[in-house]
């Protein structure tokens, strides 16, 4: 069954948020001074100017969701991560115990195919180094090798501090929590986990897709663990987020 990874109660109640069945899920609750925990396994990621944190109330809490910045004054992330929303902000930076400054979102947009959502600034935020680029037509090809990028939860729900990064493998196609075209998944050497929902997967530099789903609704310590992410370069989804964003 898909469990989408939506978002995280964020802080010291981490560890008490659950998933239920496709189109809906739990989160987990923001404190005023920590953020979700990672990836399961992988390492630490190097500093990356356009990770980006996602803050937002929902159903009466404050949630948690990954980001990626594609330009000044837009960012990257998954639709359910989006769904019902209020207050969304932003930050800039790989420690999630100390995020630095908030900046609003003041537009959400929902792609019109998949799991697939964009976040406008109310402030740009330009980057020194550039942005990633979201890549055109690729095809779900197995043993395709990729990385992944998030701040959601690590293994068995232990809280940590910042962005982490795993290798994985692409098994082939699948579906997303929408129903759209995906990239089927499997770790490597870490697993995307709750809270790691918007995180970016990236084959060969660029960006192919977006997290949306996971095979399982806890997956534990398992580092070789599966999901699906949103396949970001079909033509529909690829053209609005050019048409939308400009990037």
């Amino acid at each position: 069954m898909n469990r989408i990874f939506k978002s995280v109660l964020v802080g010291v109640a981490a560890a008490s948020m659950a998933l239920i069945g496709t189109g809906a899920a739990t989160a987990s609750q923001v404190s005023s001074g920590k953020a979700a925990p990672e990836i399961i396994g992988g390492t630490k990621s190097a500093d990356r100017p356009s990770a980006v944190q996602l803050v937002f109330k929902q159903g009466g809490a404050y949630r948690g969701c990954t980001g990626t910045a594609i330009a000044a004054s837009w960012v990257l992330t998954a639709k359910h991560c989006i769904d019902s929303v209020s207050d969304m902000t932003v930050y800039y930076s790989t420690s999630s115990t100390n995020r630095g400054p908030a900046i609003k979102a003041d537009r959400l947009y929902p792609a019109p195919q998949g799991d697939v959502a964009l976040l406008h600034l109310a402030t740009p935020k330009p980057l020194a180094d550039g942005y990633p680029v979201v890549a055109s037509g690729r095809t779900p090809t197995a043993n395709t090798k990729g990385i992944i990028y998030g701040f959601g939860l690590r293994a068995n729900s232990v809280a940590s501090d910042g962005l982490y990064q795993a290798n994985v493998t692409v098994t082939g196609p699948g579906v997303d929590g929408y129903n759209a075209p995906a990239f089927s998944i499997k770790g490597d050497n870490g697993a995307s986990n709750v809270g790691d929902s918007g995180g970016p997967l990236f084959i060969g530099g660029t960006i192919a897709g977006v997290l949306s789903v996971g095979d399982v609704s806890n997956p534990g310590a398992d580092i070789h663990a599966k999901s699906r992410y949103t396949n970001a370069t079909t033509t529909v989804i690829r053209n609005w987020i050019k048409t939308t964003s400009g990037a």
